[in-house]
């Protein structure tokens, strides 16, 4: 077992160089959150800050982000938590060995590509932010160490897209081996960069730390709220490279990996219905994957939800959801084992798949 972080908080306390943070103070005025323009003015990097008076905005204000190299410019005053703060007190541990051996040889084997990944992650750590590798990649390399089949490197962090742009003055180098990068933005705030002649081929996929409340997708949340907007709890697992850190949001990611068999329990905590649409959508992806894991926990959080969910998803998610599922059910699943999965999670999993098919026809 991993062995407990002493004093967690202060893993991540701030200094006078960090950037602004939710719960900082910017000319007085207290700061609630980040969210990202995805139009704006040229030479600005996107990144839009959020104070108190804004939770009622329809849309993403006008309002870049201060700055810190450059204090005179704003008055700052640091009284904000860290990415940790409500955290339990055992959240916070020492990976084993073979995570960290695992990470280095998945980024090694990806040759320039992981130099590049390398050059965000080191000119982020220069700025202080912090960064984890979330999902999929830390519940494998936990559970499989330094050998673990690795395919999708995700991360999170206290960094918004704008900046991400900014510092990605590699995109267009070609010495060391690089070639061309282009990068996007989702409606979801995802950063990725992707080599130009292999667009599908993602290097990295990057979503700041999610904060809900607002009209807008927005970031600048805590560990905790971000636990929340994930799919299944041994997907909400994160680790820290630069510091050689675990964090376990919800408490309970350590033990349903390491339980026999894996349990499938459900992290995600908003009631959304194109997002729920699309956490059933991976239950029947990880149930069809790991067909002995321990579903009791996915099927009562479905069981949970409006028998009419269905119905609820505007026209404009179902892209959403249909994409979801080309990418989670396989086409050998797409006849009778999805069917027979989504019987097993409940009704409003089989009426899901239904209307998906139906669709799908």
């Amino acid at each position: 077992m991993s062995a407990r972080i002493a004093h967690q908080l202060d893993v991540y306390a701030c200094s006078p160089q960090s950037p602004v943070a939710r719960g900082d103070e910017v000319e007085g005025r207290t700061v609630i959150g980040f969210t990202f323009d995805h139009d704006p003015p040229a030479g600005e990097p996107g990144d839009r800050l959020l104070l108190d008076g804004d939770q009622d905005l329809p849309r993403p204000p006008a309002r870049p982000v201060p700055s810190v190299l450059d204090p005179s410019s704003v008055d700052i005053t640091r009284c904000g938590p860290t990415p940790a703060d409500g955290l339990d007190e055992d959240a916070l541990t020492v990976p084993p060995p073979g995570l960290r051996a695992g990470y280095e040889r998945v980024v090694d084997g990806m040759g320039d590509h992981g130099g590049l990944l390398r050059g965000v992650l080191d000119e982020l750590a220069k700025r202080e932010h912090s960064t984890w590798l979330v999902g999929g990649a830390v519940r494998d390399l936990l559970a499989d160490g330094a050998e673990a089949q690795v395919h999708d490197l995700d991360f999170t962090g206290t960094a918004g897209p704008g900046e991400l742009n900014e510092v990605a003055f590699w995109r267009r180098r070609r010495r060391d081996g690089f070639g061309d990068y282009d990068w996007r933005v989702s409606p979801q705030l995802v950063w990725s960069i992707s080599p130009q002649e292999f667009p599908q081929r993602r290097v990295m996929e990057y979503r700041p730390l999610a904060l809900d409340g607002f009209a807008f997708p927005a970031y600048g949340g805590s560990l905790a709220t971000d636990a929340g907007t994930r799919d299944l709890t041994v997907n909400a697992l994160y680790y820290d490279p630069r510091r050689g850190v675990v964090a376990d949001p919800t408490g309970l990611g350590h033990t349903h990996l390491r339980a026999v068999p894996l349990v499938m329990a459900i992290a995600y905590r908003d009631d959304a219905p194109v997002a729920c649409a699309c956490v059933i959508l991976r239950c029947l992806k990880f149930g069809l994957r790991w067909p002995d894991a321990d579903i009791d926990g996915a099927t009562k959080w479905i069981g949970g939800l409006p028998a009419d969910l269905t119905a609820r998803i505007p026209a404009e998610g179902w892209p959403r959801i249909l994409t979801t599922w080309a990418s989670c059910v396989q086409p050998r699943h797409r006849d009778t084992g999805q069917k027979d999965l989504a019987r097993r999670l409940g009704p409003v999993a089989a009426a899901l798949v239904a209307a998906i098919l139906e669709r799908t026809a």
